[in-house]
């Protein structure tokens, strides 16, 4: 699989890593840390995130990564909770921003929003937001940009590991996970029937055991007043810093009520005992890797800024394109054959007439091949014998053909090997009609392109060939134009 780029960002500085995934397997290629505190002050007002780039394009080998996950800042991203009239996603997605408009701390920036919803009877229609600055997003792809490379992920790292937890756990049902960051932050994420339906974010280093009870207390109380929904909950802690005692701070939580002890926690009449254990954040976010799909992960590559490809994103539209193509094609295709079927009819029907008007005026001619010759044959047999002369026709006058001439042509342009028997010969006009049989239909090809090797018969077509009754001969009918 393609590398990608992976950036953890931080009020301090940018964590990045080039990752290659192979199979099931993460491996970590590259990695680097910049610190804005160490950026140069050349520009003051250059943004930190457009400055660090270059310092990570001097260290690291990033013409190899064409997609990049992006974990932004705790401080930019705010979630909130609102409760709207009406269950339709697209109309939620519509009224969204002027909903958030107000209970945002932007003072009217344009922001970049993801949600879903909360599925609790409870509350149906309530759903759970996060929300960033656009001009934020701007920044991440116009410095990407420049090295070719697309984000095709923009999340909350501590709520990225939330639900990548869940989706390897699917013996949990409602809990609460708390995410400790090295960064400064720390992320509390309440999840009911397996849908994160609440996230708090604390600055760690102000957070105390006591306040981060206090915290998990109100959050507690605050989902059950608004929902009205009362559950317990598992506790479950991850964080990046390894020298925390995570068993004493679960124990503490644990304490909270409806929080359950995961020692004592009975699920169907049945003790289940889940016992404490460390979560590795570092095993849970390399889960999220570009295109993969987590049930409700919030990604702010969202409308201009969307992470899905041309095919992907206009599929349904290029699929009705091809379905309406389709039936384009179709309808011509049967037009076509409506015009052939016509103009069948038509032909048949003029071939009709002029048989009724052959055998109406000839009636003792009993073997009629071709009407339109053999009655312009007979008109002018007739004018012949009446002394009328004839309207001959200036072409053929001055070539002055004969039947001679043509049985010669005969001779001379097929193959005396070539088995080939003519039992009738009708010559009117430049146009002649030439009727016999042969061994087998490759013999009709045959015969038809010696006689088109021939400079005196200008076009040979065949009007039928059919096997005899007795199937050891194929007959066949030419008309050659002269």
């Amino acid at each position: 699989m393609e590398s990608f780029l992976r950036l953890e960002l931080n009020v301090a500085g940018i964590d990045a890593k080039i990752i290659e995934q192979n199979k099931s397997r993460f491996l970590v290629k590259q990695e680097c840390r910049i610190l804005f505190a160490d950026l140069p002050d050349s520009d003051p007002e250059r943004v930190p995130f457009d400055a660090g780039m270059d310092l990570l394009a001097r260290e690291l080998d990033l013409k190899q990564c064409s997609t990049a996950v992006i974990f932004a800042p705790w401080i930019s991203i705010c979630f909130r909770n609102i409760d709207l009239p009406f269950s339709s996603k697209k109309q939620m997605a519509q009224v969204l921003p002027f909903e958030l408009e107000t209970i945002l701390p932007h003072d009217h920036k344009t922001c970049i929003s993801d949600f879903h919803r909360l599925n609790l009877e409870e509350a149906p229609h309530q759903i759970l937001t996060a929300s960033i600055l656009e001009s934020d997003i701007e920044t991440y792809f116009s410095s990407l940009a420049r090295y070719g490379i697309k984000p095709v992920i923009i999340t909350h790292k501590g709520y990225a590991a939330a639900v990548n937890f869940l989706k390897d756990r699917s013996d949990v049902n409602d809990c609460i996970f708390l995410h400790l960051s090295d960064q400064g932050s720390s992320t509390l994420v309440l999840v009911k029937n397996r849908v994160p339906c609440r996230v708090r974010v604390f600055k760690t280093d102000l957070l105390t055991p006591e306040k981060l009870i206090a915290s998990v207390s109100r959050t507690l109380i605050g989902f059950e007043q608004q929902t009205g929904v009362e559950s317990t909950f598992d506790v479950f802690v991850s964080s990046e810093n390894t020298d925390l005692d995570l068993e004493s701070i679960q124990k503490d939580l644990e304490q909270i009520p409806g929080c359950v002890p995961q020692s004592n926690r009975v699920d169907q009449m049945l003790e289940t005992a889940l016992p404490r254990e460390r979560i590795e954040v570092n095993l849970l976010l390399p889960g999220v890797i570009p295109f993969s799909r987590i049930n409700y992960l919030f990604n702010f590559c969202k409308e201009k800024y969307g992470s899905s490809s041309f095919l992907k994103t206009y599929f349904r539209y290029m699929v009705v394109a091809s379905i309406l193509a389709l039936f384009a094609f179709g309808l011509s295709i049967i037009n076509i054959h409506m015009d052939i079927s016509n103009l069948e009819r038509k032909i048949a029907a003029n071939h009709h007439q002029a048989l009724l008007i052959f055998t109406s005026t000839f009636p003792e001619k009993k073997k009629i091949q071709d009407p339109f010759l053999q009655m312009k044959a007979n008109v002018q047999a007739v004018l012949k014998k009446s002394g009328i002369p004839k309207d001959t026709d200036p072409f053929i006058r001055g070539r002055d053909l004969t039947i001679v001439k043509i049985i010669s042509e005969f001779s001379r342009a097929i193959d005396a090997s070539t088995d080939m028997e003519i039992s009738r010969l009708l010559f009117n006009n430049g146009r002649l009609v030439l009727s016999g049989s042969t061994d087998n239909f490759n013999s009709v090809n045959t015969i038809k392109s010696q006689l088109e090797s021939s400079d005196l018969f200008k076009k040979v077509t065949i009007s039928s060939a059919a096997a005899d009754k007795k199937g050891d001969r194929v007959n066949f009918k030419f008309i050659i134009e002269m």
